[in-house]
């Protein structure tokens, strides 16, 4: 009984020894993505400032990218029981020699690494070249009189949230998809090659550029939807007639807002200092519709009329 007490006290001073180490990697893994996040969030709406080293703003951004990739990972796991459910039917009418068949073929196939190395980095080069940059045509969209023309992902900006969700939870699953090939084609000590080692290289770095763009997508098609509208603009510049205010950035030294003019469609970003300023926001809006959706399918509040 003594041994066992101090065999246990012994696992938990280590544990406590390195907790200090393991919290300062979460906090700079977190920190990371909330600046990866607001960074392109920023560039989406065209707003040049300079940001803070260290800001609690990070952490808060990377907290929300975080939880939002954890609740999409189970969308991708129904979508991939779907598969398996519409696949288990087939797969039990198939004869047993072609069971038998198919299993020594795959066998065979996955003997060496270097081909499942292959496969997942010609599709993380599919992910990254077809889905994951395509955010990067948006920038400066709050003073672009149009959205990048002939785009599909335009539809995804301009969608429904659940279409940015179902969106992004595919990005997830396709990333976790060359992870888990990336996982299968390590070689092991007695088959390793200079040529797996090569693949597998490559594809380690194929893999981290897609979960590093996946912050990019967030902050690009999700986070920078909303902004809060306001009545006005500092303490005492009250938007005038037409005029209609947002305030898009929020530092310890100044505040962002975009305006716009419903009469004659002028744009502005407007940088005024801090100090006191009074913020009153009267509604939360989608500015992206606002700015480049029809009118015939754009919320009433969102076509120019009262909050």
């Amino acid at each position: 009984m003594t041994q066992s007490w101090s065999v246990l006290t012994d696992r938990l001073g280590s544990l406590a020894g390195k907790w200090t180490a393991y919290t300062a990697f979460f906090t700079f893994v977190l920190y990371l993505l909330g600046y990866l996040t607001l960074r392109f969030q920023l560039s989406t709406y065209g707003v040049v400032t300079d940001l803070d080293a260290f800001d609690e703003k990070y952490l808060f951004a990377g907290s929300r990218f975080l939880v939002y990739l954890v609740t999409s990972v189970p969308n991708v796991l129904l979508v991939v029981m779907l598969f398996l459910a519409v696949g288990y039917l087939p797969y039990k009418l198939v004869p047993a020699s072609m069971k038998a068949r198919l299993g020594r073929w795959g066998a065979a196939w996955t003997s060496k690494p270097e081909r499942v190395g292959l496969l997942g980095t010609v599709l993380a080069l599919l992910m990254i070249q077809l889905a994951l940059r395509k955010c990067f045509v948006f920038g400066n969209l709050l003073l672009a009189p149009q959205l990048p023309e002939y785009e599909w992902i335009n539809g995804i900006l301009l969608g429904d949230s659940a279409a940015r969700s179902l969106y992004f939870s595919g990005l997830v699953g396709g990333a976790l998809l060359t992870g888990c090939l990336l996982l299968l084609s390590m070689p092991s000590d007695t088959s390793a090659t200079s040529v797996s080692k090569m693949v597998a290289g490559l594809l380690v770095f194929l893999v981290a550029v897609e979960f590093l763009l996946l912050p990019a997508n967030y902050g690009i098609l999700i986070a920078s939807q909303e902004l809060p509208r306001v009545s006005n603009v500092g303490n005492d510049s009250t938007l005038a007639g037409g005029e209609r205010g947002w305030l898009v950035w929020e530092s310890k030294e100044a505040l962002t807002y975009f305006v716009q003019d419903s009469l004659d469609g002028k744009r502005a970003l407007i940088s005024i200092p801090r100090k006191d300023a009074r913020i009153k926001i009267v509604a939360y809006e989608n500015i992206f519709r606002v700015l480049f959706a029809p009118a015939a399918t754009a919320p009433v509040s969102q076509r120019g009329g009262s909050p």
